[in-house]
């Protein structure tokens, strides 16, 4: 059921009675209960992972994990009709910038690590802040004027404009994936034939997964479930970010493990960056990790000021140290 359902209503979705979609928003407040788990155990991974608070990836990361709490406890007031006034609706509006622009964002910042090519980093970086503007602010206006006083004039438009910007949304992420996919391939290619094959295809599985997921919500928003959309979405992003430390780990390995015969970095289990092939002997021409703020070679031209390089880097820990001859 979408807002347009409830004629003349100001705050549609807390004037509902609880009693009549009892089963829907038992189903909302288990989604959100589990993106607000995911979401602090996110944050606190943040903070325990990188070695170094600072750079695009840790930031996006962080500010799209911390976003996802205040979005589900904006939807949350007004499903339980807590606070029906529009203090709700514009923390979960802010919210919901932080999270899926975050979201993109971070996509954005890993894409460093196997696109070194800066026409097609600005193209992606000029597509993300471009769809903000023009998907985020008008959501912003028709969301908050279908809270209003006016709300006859926005609700329709809102209800249309909505799942324009959730397809919009959508399909710049698949971007993002689809030159992350392509770019890895190519990557792989140039490392030892069948050795990384096996983490091509996990990282292959994740980007598909990560689509299907957006599928999902896409689907639910058209069955008029708005309920049951909104906690899904906030859900789903907590999910996403969650597998964003599985790529780390397994882009890590690859571009760091080239000369070594331990398993690439896997932090599918979202555990320390420290404990990868702690003890492990790597040959000569390895590079060291000792110092704390070492950053990556540059294995191309326009490398050298890529965003992500350092924070992946300085999340390395002593632990990896290479033995004493």
């Amino acid at each position: 059921m979408s807002r347009a359902d409830i004629p003349g209503s100001n705050f549609s979705i807390a004037d509902r009675s609880v009693d009549d979609r009892f089963a829907e928003l038992t189903v909302a407040a288990c989604f959100i209960g589990i993106a607000w788990y995911n979401a602090l155990e996110l944050i606190v991974l943040c903070f325990t992972t990188f070695k170094r608070y600072g750079g695009c990836y840790f930031w996006c990361l962080l500010i799209a994990s911390f976003s996802i709490i205040p979005f589900g406890l904006g939807y949350i007031l007004l499903f339980f009709n807590i606070y029906t006034n529009l203090f709700p609706v514009a923390m979960e509006l802010v919210a919901w910038v932080g999270m899926v622009t975050g979201q993109s964002l971070v996509l954005w910042s890993r894409l460093h690590l196997v696109c070194h090519n800066p026409t097609v980093l600005r193209a992606t970086l000029a597509m993300i802040i471009v769809d903000a503007i023009i998907l985020h602010i008008p959501g912003i206006v028709l969301e908050l004027g279908s809270h209003s006083n006016k709300s006859s004039l926005f609700t329709h438009g809102f209800n249309i404009f909505e799942r324009i910007q959730l397809i919009g949304f959508s399909i710049q992420e698949i971007i993002l994936s689809i030159i992350y996919s392509w770019e890895a391939v190519r990557l792989l290619n140039l490392r030892p034939r069948g050795r990384f094959r096996g983490t091509l295809v996990q990282l292959l599985i994740v980007n598909i997964a990560m689509i299907i997921m957006d599928a999902a919500v896409i689907g639910v928003e058209y069955s008029g479930l708005f309920e049951i959309h909104v906690a899904l979405k906030a859900m789903v992003y907590s999910v996403k970010l969650k597998l964003e430390y599985a790529i780390l780990g397994k882009l890590v390995g690859i571009t760091e493990g080239s000369g070594s015969n331990s398993a690439p970095t896997d932090l599918s289990n979202f555990v320390d960056l420290s404990f990868h092939n702690a003890g492990t002997p790597q040959p000569d021409s390895d590079r060291s990790t000792e110092n704390p703020e070492y950053r990556m070679r540059p294995t191309s031209k326009g490398s050298s000021t890529d965003p992500l390089r350092g924070d992946i880097s300085a999340a390395q820990s002593p632990s990896s140290r290479i033995p004493d001859s």
